[in-house]
């Protein structure tokens, strides 16, 4: 007789981008039978975070996009730093950055996670892992 059962479907998936560099993941959404997903109606989140604070017990958002009406942001200065997510009826879901969004981000090793919402409002984390920011040489940027 089975004593345990796991919930998490999550897949571990480590990103490693280059602070300053554009953004640019994509991901195919596909069925157990290995069919494109028409992911157009789905709504996505990502969001970055820094390691826990050790008085408040939360983590500081690093990057983040909409979620249902609210905007989850960071802020470098004045300048908010989000995601862009579109998503389309053959599975293709593109999270995007702009380089001068990515360029606000210090080098170092966060944590992030990715969760759908399906059209039945099913939230599920679908990917989470270490989000690693390789620092540049050159930009085009003014930091």
């Amino acid at each position: 007789m089975s004593t345990k059962v796991n919930l998490d479907v999550s897949e571990k998936l480590n990103i490693t981008c280059k602070r300053g560099d554009t953004f640019n993941l994509g991901l195919l959404m596909k069925n157990s039978d290995g069919v494109a997903l028409d992911v157009s109606d789905y709504r996505f989140l990502m969001q970055v975070k820094g390691s826990v604070d050790p008085d408040t017990g939360e983590r500081p958002l690093i990057l983040g996009t909409n979620q249902g009406g609210r905007v989850a942001t960071a802020s470098a200065g004045d300048v908010v730093t989000n995601f862009d997510i579109t998503s389309t009826t053959s599975g293709n879901v593109t999270i995007k950055a702009l380089a001068s969004t990515m360029a606000l981000i210090e080098p170092g090793s966060y944590v992030y996670d990715i969760q759908q919402q399906d059209n039945n409002e099913v939230i599920t984390t679908i990917f989470e892992g270490r989000f690693i920011v390789n620092d540049d040489i050159s930009n085009y940027e003014t930091r």
